[in-house]
């Protein structure tokens, strides 16, 4: 369990140093990752392992971070303690700070050993100017970033509890794996607890696990240790509200399972 601070601890307490290295020419497997890749010298990776902070709520950040490996989440807490989860990070997703003095309005905290590539904000807007492909991926990915607030905010305020879980898993699912073979069985590392989940969810952690069992007993997914296996995944898909797309004619067979938001 990550210790709880209130934010006026955040602003006291200094940077949490990680292993960090010069970083070669990188070549990702998304397309997102293409932000990891610049000139010689001019980017550190920064390794983390479980429970470590990136940075904390209220630090000046001034630095463009990019997750190569892993997962991670954004946080706030309130006075009190009082976690909420506001956003999951996943390998390609881009971190920032915001606004002149670049502080941020989150934490960020390793969820399994990661590997980040950081730069300079001059830097990373030098690279947009020149690419614009990538100004346009950026855009892209702030607007899917947009579009998850929206249904996190309509999860908390008009999903009942058991679709509030179903919607996060398939989400969660969907930004990991894009296609999956068929909708009988789907395997993907997903290295969350539950009161991760409550915490993004606004459910307690008794709640989570209650609606876990239920869609277990009903043979939509099978989730633990570290793992989530979707038996059914057209049952979630309707469960959650997002939509399942077909693929027709592709190499694998005549039908393939798409997720998309």
């Amino acid at each position: 369990m990550i210790p709880m601070t209130n934010n006026i601890a955040f602003a006291r307490r200094p940077f949490r140093p990680a292993k960090s290295r010069p970083s070669p020419h990188l070549e990702g497997d998304r397309a997102d990752s293409e932000f990891c890749v610049g000139a010689a010298g001019a980017q550190q990776v920064r390794a983390l392992q479980t429970g470590e902070h990136l940075f904390l709520q209220g630090d000046g950040i001034k630095s463009v971070c990019v997750l190569r490996e892993g997962w991670a989440f954004r946080y706030q807490t309130l006075e009190d303690g009082r976690r909420q989860i506001v956003d999951f990070v996943l390998p390609g997703d881009i971190v920032l700070g915001t606004g002149a003095s670049c502080q941020t309005l989150y934490g960020v905290v390793a969820l399994s050993p990661c590997t980040w590539v950081t730069m300079s904000r001059e830097g990373f807007l030098g690279r947009l100017v020149n690419e614009p492909a990538l100004s346009i991926k950026l855009v892209d990915m702030l607007s899917s970033g947009q579009v998850r607030a929206f249904e996190q905010m309509t999860s908390i305020g008009r999903r009942t509890a058991r679709e509030r879980v179903a919607h996060l898993i398939l989400e969660l699912a969907r930004r990991a794996q894009r296609t999956a073979a068929d909708c009988e069985r789907v395997e993907i590392t997903m290295p969350l607890m539950l009161s991760h989940i409550g915490d993004a969810l606004g459910l307690a952690t008794e709640t989570v696990c209650r609606c876990l069992g239920e869609l277990k007993r009903a043979g939509i997914l099978v989730f633990g240790a570290g793992r989530l296996e979707i038996l059914d995944l057209d049952g979630l898909s309707e469960l959650a509200g997002l939509v399942i797309d077909n693929e027709e004619g592709v190499a694998d067979g005549p039908h393939r399972k798409r997720l998309v938001a």
